[in-house]
């Protein structure tokens, strides 16, 4: 049995842009561009007409950005997988993006390479945070955890992190920027199945079904 190829919906308001990346899409064997958006309106609607197996939608588009159109599809389509490209690794936008839950962020000057390595892993239900995107994540998670130590009347926070032990906290804040069980192993000087481990024990703690979930519930708690 032949697999089907991975369907895309491409959402740019730049014609030029748009054509090249379908252009290299279409000419993988596992992938194809089954529809194109000039604006996030279009891309929405177009989601959820077609319901593609990943969007691919540029951040700096016209009548509705890739942002707010990124929440409404998924609020709409809660298994949509988004994949958010831009020009700017901006804090703000990688921030915003893991919070409304999309599968990634890569962006336009990334080698097509990149680009194809990121629509397979985002098509696997994965996240895929691309450059010095991880670089910002992990500066974000280390400030936000600094910042919680250091509070003498943050109970609240305290509380919702206190299921969490601190090596968990610190392995899922970096299970969201990309870095990969074995990366993980590595770093602490244990098994993949050690972290395995700890995977499903965050999971289990949470009371979530797989660890996209932890991750966005984490981000609404402010434990990451």
């Amino acid at each position: 049995m032949i697999n089907q190829p991975i369907t895309i919906l491409l959402a740019d308001d730049h014609e030029i842009f748009r054509l090249g990346v379908k252009q290299f899409i279409d000419n993988e064997k596992d992938m194809q561009v089954i529809a194109t958006a000039d604006n996030g309106k279009e891309a929405v609607e177009k989601a959820i007409a077609l319901k593609p197996d990943v969007v691919l939608m540029d951040i700096a588009m016209p009548e509705m950005n890739g942002l707010e159109a990124a929440e409404e599809l998924l609020s709409k389509m809660p298994t949509a997988k988004i994949l958010l490209i831009s020009l700017y690794d901006l804090a703000d936008y990688v921030k915003q993006s893991l919070r409304i839950g999309v599968s990634g962020y890569v962006l336009k000057d990334a080698p097509n390479k990149v680009f194809l390595n990121a629509i397979r892993t985002v098509a696997e239900s994965k996240f895929f945070y691309s450059g010095n995107l991880t670089n910002i994540l992990l500066n974000e998670y280390n400030a936000l955890k600094a910042n919680t130590e250091n509070k003498t009347d943050g109970a609240s926070i305290a509380q919702k992190q206190r299921k969490l032990t601190e090596r968990e906290i610190e392995i899922l804040g970096q299970i969201a920027t990309g870095v990969s069980n074995k990366d993980l192993a590595l770093k602490y000087g244990v098994s993949t199945r050690t972290i395995e481990t700890h995977r499903l024990n965050i999971m289990r703690k949470m009371q979530v079904n797989h660890i996209e979930a932890a991750i966005e519930l984490a981000l609404k708690q402010q434990i990451l």
